[in-house]
Parts: structure tokens; C-alpha cells; sequence
């Protein structure tokens, strides 16, 4: 029965850390979507001239979760009739524990939502691309860190509860 509570004790350190692994190996993945999603904005709202309620409505047929959802969010809270920074801000707020992104990730996402729909196209273009090439830059840090740091995870969570075991013994 003791031996049962020690490989319970490891086997659950060990999922903890497997599941930070996941959220650290996840997020350059995100990154990359949260780009294509943002070029797809740029797009539609630049060279197609889109409302941003219908814009945001393409982009939640077009991209993936977590993604969709938050733009399926922007659209319904512009459609009844809240501004577009509002909408933004709460809807960065709800999902940015639905994310595997950090909060220096989020700042530069907050960062649209200050001049879209306010501003003219020709100046949301140039605030949606210098976000673009923020993230971009943050995508590479993220995936030379994802391996090496999602290793070390893994490794942390059934050493550490192996530490403890051995520590009660």
C-alpha cells in the first residue's frame, strides 16, 4: 500500500510537469497562428476594406483554437455594438488563461487593440504589421527555448517526486 502512495506521489509530479511541458512546447505553435490570424486581419481590413465585425468573422472560420474563439468573441460583442478597443481588452482578458501565451505576449496583443477601428486603414496596417514582426520575434525565441525547456520540465516533475518520496522515506 506505501509503495502504491510513492509511485502515486511520482506519477503525479510527473503529469505536472509533462503538462508544463505541453504549455511550453504549445505556445510557438500559438504564436505562429496568432500571426497568420493577425496577416489575415491585415488583409482583410487593408487591401479588402472590411468592417471589422465582418473581418473578425472570417478570421474565426479560418483559424484554429484557441484563436477561434476569441475572434468568434470580438465579432459578437461588436455586433452588439460595443467599440472595438472594449471588445479587444475584455476579450484579451478571457483568454489569456485559454492560452499558452505569456504576459509579454499578451502586452504586444493589447497593443492593436488601441488604434483598431480608430484609426484610419493605412495606420491599423502599419500598428498590425509592427505587432506582426514583435511576434515573430518573440515566435523564434519561443521555439529555440520549447525543446530544451519542455525537457526539463518532463525531467523536474518525476525527479521531483521521486526527491519527495525519498525525502518521507
Amino acid at each position: 500500500m506505501l509503495l502504491l502512495g510513492y509511485a502515486g506521489l511520482i506519477l503525479g509530479f510527473g503529469i505536472l510537469g509533462l503538462i508544463k511541458a505541453n504549455r511550453i512546447k504549445n505556445r510557438p505553435r500559438e504564436l505562429r497562428e496568432l500571426i497568420n490570424a493577425l496577416s489575415l486581419l491585415d488583409t482583410e481590413i487593408f487591401w479588402g476594406v472590411t468592417p471589422l465585425p465582418e473581418a473578425f468573422a472570417v478570421l474565426r472560420d479560418r483559424v484554429e483554437q484557441p484563436w477561434k474563439g476569441f475572434f468568434a468573441q470580438l465579432e459578437i460583442r461588436l455586433r452588439k455594438g460595443e467599440n472595438a478597443f472594449t471588445a479587444w481588452e475584455i476579450c484579451c482578458k478571457e483568454y489569456q488563461n485559454k492560452t499558452c501565451l505569456l504576459e509579454d505576449d499578451w502586452k504586444i496583443l493589447r497593443s492593436i487593440g488601441k488604434g483598431l477601428g480608430r484609426s484610419d486603414r493605412n495606420e491599423q496596417h502599419k500598428q498590425l504589421q509592427l505587432a506582426q514582426k514583435h511576434l515573430i520575434s518573440v515566435d523564434e525565441k519561443a521555439r529555440q527555448e520549447a525543446d530544451s525547456k519542455a525537457k526539463v520540465w518532463t525531467y523536474l516533475g518525476f525527479l521531483g517526486g521521486l526527491a519527495i518520496v525519498i525525502v518521507i522515506m
